[in-house]
């Protein structure tokens, strides 16, 4: 690389932490359960595609955030390439939702099938004239706080992908030098390129990750723009050690497959934000949202109320089997075992056979009898692909 990370001036204080977007995950009730058990982590909707909100806005809007008035770290993330339609859009989201902390365009995501679009999505970064026209059209539209989610570059196909030069840095830096002129605070860089013609999981490997180029963006950008560095962190010991680097000016940090894999995970993130924080309890924050599910079962589909419960149950599955201790102790994971199975019992009332024994693939299993063994396959299936 033409820079290294030693030319990156002096560090900046990482106090916040990001839940990434997810296509099919980051729901309401998933940003729920987040909120449970990391109330100071900033939650993102999943991407919401404005021409999906329309024609009536303010009931799309209302089926998807309704509840979360209260939430002052929610941000809504947009995915349009149509100024009208994405000024009005933000105007009606700013109106109902005051409380947002900020409104995101999408200028990351590479994969059509999956919630990108050939005209927007990371695809916007090959054009920076229109998306500097739509954050500015964001940014006229409200107070609140606009940011964008992109990547260090992009590729249209894997013939194209090269070690990034001067050249392309000038490129991205100009990039983000039009967002902010347009108006944007915050950008949130992922630091792995993205290809057009992939799907995510090919995405999430065959372009390298790349920190020094985000980090010599947080420096030439330092005082002007935010930087949240994005990509590749998969453990609490990967977050520390960004965390704690000397020479950076990452604003803050962003995970996504790694929260979907361990959401537990969350009380331990929160702790290292701040260690003077009360430490989450792990059965509290489950029983809350135990509770919020009970309260929601004619608001939202039992798949979506239910995933974040397996999801919790995979990672103790995994943990349980382990010979030593992780970072939670036996007695509390089979605490969250009980909780969980009473849970889904009270969710399906005799369609969940108990047991008396912890067994946690068993209980994983169970999931079946709530939302069907094609779901929970498939479930299972997207867990690996993490």
């Amino acid at each position: 690389m033409f820079f290294s990370s030693s030319d990156v001036i002096a560090a900046m204080v990482s106090n916040e932490f990001h839940v990434a977007p997810m296509q099919c995950y980051t729901n309401q009730p998933f940003r729920k359960l987040s909120k449970f058990l990391s109330p100071t982590s900033i939650k993102y909707t999943e991407m919401e595609k404005v021409d999906d909100l329309l024609p009536n806005i303010e009931a799309s809007l209302h089926k998807r955030l309704d509840g979360e008035q209260d939430d002052s770290n929610l941000v809504l993330q947009l995915g349009s390439n149509d100024v009208n339609k994405l000024a009005k859009c933000v105007r009606i989201a700013s109106s109902s939702y005051p409380n947002l902390r900020e409104i995101n365009l999408n200028c990351g995501c590479p994969a059509i099938n999956t919630g990108g679009a050939s005209t927007y999505g990371a695809s916007l970064m090959k054009d920076p004239s229109l998306t500097s026209q739509l954050v500015e059209s964001m940014c006229s539209a409200t107070d609140i706080d606009i940011s964008v989610k992109c990547r260090i570059s992009v590729f249209d196909n894997t013939d194209d992908v090269h070690t990034l030069d001067e050249t392309d840095y000038t490129y991205l830096s100009n990039y983000i030098s039009s967002i902010h002129d347009a108006g944007a605070k915050h950008v949130i860089l992922h630091a792995r390129p993205a290809i057009l013609s992939l799907n995510p999981v090919k995405n999430r490997s065959i372009p390298k990750l790349d920190y020094a180029v985000v980090n010599q963006i947080a420096s030439d950008f330092d005082d002007k723009v935010k930087i949240t560095m994005n990509g590749g962190i998969n453990s609490l010991h990967e977050l520390s050690s960004f965390q704690n680097q000397d020479s950076t000016n990452i604003h803050s940090h962003m995970a996504g497959r790694w929260i979907l894999r361990r959401p537990l995970d969350l009380i331990h993130i929160e702790q290292s934000l701040d260690n003077n924080r009360i430490k989450m309890d792990p059965i509290e924050g489950i029983e809350r949202y135990i509770d919020y599910a009970l309260a929601n079962t004619s608001k939202f589909p039992m798949s979506e109320l239910c995933l974040p419960l397996y999801l919790i149950v995979e990672q103790l599955r995994e943990d349980y089997e382990k010979e030593e201790e992780t970072l939670l102790s036996w007695e509390e994971m089979e605490s969250i075992y009980d909780i969980i199975q009473e849970g889904l019992t009270q969710l399906g009332s005799d369609k969940v056979k108990t047991s008396n024994s912890i067994n946690f693939k068993k209980l994983a299993t169970s999931f079946k009898s709530l939302v069907g063994k094609k779901v929970v396959n498939k479930w299972k299936r997207n867990r690996s692909e993490l």
